[in-house]
């Protein structure tokens, strides 16, 4: 599969541009199908900030929970259901048919297994397969660097044949993974295969997420409508709507349950972490998780600057100034220093100290967030009515 960088593949109109470099590989393939089907990634993803932490002594959960996408949330509707093969074959000819209907639709993959991540760490991978302008083609715009190279975006066309072997998703390989998937997700991962959640894994060795069809009963296969439906317009009233209901989220986040920390006792609970196992290797499983942290942060502060901006006035342009300043580089030295120190671990040198303390310099800011976000909204209810979606 010969692929281009998505940067140089354009912008397709009506729709915003998906950074894969302000994105984690879940939330990348969720904004390109929520754009897709008409509403803004910027307001869903961009609008709300959450970092969960529960620890075990050393094995530590880090979740980034955004609304979960069941499609039974109080801010927007987009509701996957996953869908699973026996075969690569059944496997390519369903998710080519879903995205022809959806316009997108996101396969659960392996790094080992994408072509284009080839170096790259075998670990589960998302992405997204679109089709558009009678093309169908693999849009995975998510980007990272590590000591083993530079990788991504890719966007290459496929057919059914070449997509079913991409769909091999091998389960989750520790608990980390299983809850971050969970939790981006939405529903209780705990069931034994229902499609109506979508993080349940099924038993099958091919798997993809599409979006429900109505009448769509629980548990059904890989069914697909013969004719595409058209994503239905989103009006700029109601994507500010949706931005609105989300900061309001950040504002007052969610409980994630029992044993789970958040804002400013989440941040101290990584840093114990890394202060207690910063010489053995469960430094490396708290990496990637702290620069999912970090692009979470500085697409808020984008989206501060810009949507929010014009939504609330210039209070929340001087929000997003202020994370800039202040916060956003303590959160790119932490990143910096953690990848760093990663690296002398897997060569079998002693870390360098200091990462523990930055990060709970953090902490305090993780809070002060919250308060004056608070302060920014105070003058803005969250809205009622309706949920938005593009289908």
């Amino acid at each position: 599969m010969n692929g281009r960088r998505a940067a140089d593949a354009g912008v397709p109109g009506g729709r915003t541009a998906v950074r894969g470099d302000l994105l984690s590989c879940y939330t990348a393939a969720v904004a390109v199908l929520a754009e897709a089907r008409g509403l803004s990634h910027r307001a869903v993803l961009g609008g709300q900030v959450f970092l969960g932490v529960r620890r075990d002594g050393t094995r530590c959960e880090v979740v980034h929970q955004h609304t979960p996408l069941t499609g039974d949330g109080e801010t927007f509707a987009l509701p996957l259901v996953r869908r699973g093969a026996a075969d690569a074959e059944e496997a390519g000819r369903a998710v080519e048919a879903a995205a022809r209907r959806d316009g997108a639709v996101i396969v659960t993959g392996s790094t080992d297994r994408l072509p284009w991540l080839a170096g790259a760490a075998p670990a589960p991978h998302w992405f997204a397969v679109t089709h558009r302008d009678g093309r169908t083609a693999v849009e995975d715009v998510f980007t990272w660097s590590d000591d083993r190279g530079d990788f991504g975006p890719c966007r290459a066309p496929a057919d059914a044949y070449a997509l079913g072997p991409l769909a091999a998703a091998p389960p989750p390989p520790d608990p980390a993974h299983r809850t971050r998937e969970r939790l981006a997700l939405g529903g209780t991962g705990t069931g034994t295969g229902a499609g109506t959640d979508p993080a349940a894994r099924l038993g099958l060795p091919y798997q993809w997420l599409e979006l429900s069809a109505a009448g769509d009963p629980p548990g059904t296969g890989a069914a697909v409508p013969p004719a595409a439906v058209p994503p239905a317009a989103v009006s700029p009233a109601a994507a500010a709507d949706v931005l609105r209901r989300m900061l309001h989220r950040t504002a007052a986040p969610p409980d994630p349950g029992p044993g789970w920390l958040t804002g400013r006792a989440a941040v101290e609970a990584l840093a114990e972490l890394l202060a207690e196992a910063g010489r053995t290797p469960e430094v490396l499983a708290v990496q990637s998780d702290l620069w999912v942290a970090a692009r979470g942060r500085a697409l808020f502060r984008q989206v501060l600057a810009a949507e929010a901006a014009a939504l609330l006035g210039p209070a929340a342009a001087g929000l997003g100034d202020w994370l800039e300043e202040r916060v956003l580089p303590l959160w790119s030295g932490v990143v910096r220093a953690v990848q760093y120190n990663a690296l002398r671990i897997r060569r079998g040198h002693a870390p360098q100290q200091g990462m523990a303390r930055e990060l709970r310099r953090l902490g305090a800011f993780e809070d002060e967030l919250r308060d004056r976000l608070r302060d920014v909204l105070a003058p803005v209810a969250p809205a009622g009515g309706r949920t938005t979606s593009g289908r």
